[in-house]
């Protein structure tokens, strides 16, 4: 008797521990319940899934869109360790008609004084548009990284779109399984993953806002500096 008492409390236990776990993973993610086995997808036949198979070729694009964010998200962090060596390339040509100058004011000779004068003065405007167009490099990293976690939240939405095709699909082919699915779980499971992809957007929309201005800023000044003598052309 004392051990069919004390396997009836372990059971118990065991179920419990089993109920808060799945609980919990249900509160912590909205899609983890709102899935379709893929075993019952492949009795339905092929003409019924036209909804599943325009859903997975929207979450093929998306795939491909996040490699591709993440490709240019390399190639801005190149472009900004070019304008890094430029940018000390362009300090190093200052210092040099900075010395020029020192040169030129030990002669006495105002003619020569005032070129060299000029020179640091185009030297140093290159210098600062240099340094500008880091800047810009590095905002343009940022926004590139913000436009890889969009594309990101973008490929959850469409797998949570696709989710929710499978479903519907389960739903229209009368399978009796289909009867625990419960659609409200997928709408939610979309609609969490939609706000997220918003507010992914509008942190594009923010790096993008800071990229454009920082660009603003070296085209001027690298017009200052004249584009006969510019690095960045």
């Amino acid at each position: 008797m004392f051990q069919a008492t004390r396997h009836r409390v372990l059971a118990g236990v065991v179920l419990g521990t089993a109920l808060s776990v799945l609980g919990g993973c249900s509160s912590t993610s909205k899609s983890s319940k709102a899935q379709v086995d893929e075993s019952w997808l492949a009795r339905v036949p092929e003409e019924q899934l036209g909804g599943v198979r325009d859903a997975q070729a929207e979450r093929t694009r998306a795939q491909d869109a996040v490699t591709r964010a993440d490709v240019a998200v390399k190639d801005a962090e190149r472009e900004v360790t070019v304008a890094k060596q430029q940018s000390e390339a362009a300090k190093h040509s200052m210092e040099a008609s900075k010395s020029a100058v020192e040169a030129a004011q030990a002669t006495g000779r105002k003619p020569g004084i005032d070129e060299a004068n000029s020179g640091l003065k185009h030297r140093e405007t290159q210098y600062s548009a240099a340094q500008a167009e880091v800047q810009w490099r590095e905002r343009a990293i940022e926004t590139r990284k913000a436009e890889k976690q969009l594309r990101e939240r973008e490929l959850d939405l469409a797998n949570a779109r696709l989710r929710q095709a499978e479903m519907r699909t389960m739903k229209d082919s009368d399978d009796v399984r289909a009867k625990d699915l419960s659609e409200s779980e997928f709408l939610a499971a979309v609609a969490d993953a939609q706000r997220q992809t918003e507010e992914a957007q509008r942190a594009v929309d923010t790096r993008a806002r800071e990229e454009r201005d920082a660009h603003a800023r070296f085209e001027k000044l690298r017009g200052y500096g004249g584009s006969g003598d510019s690095s960045n052309d």
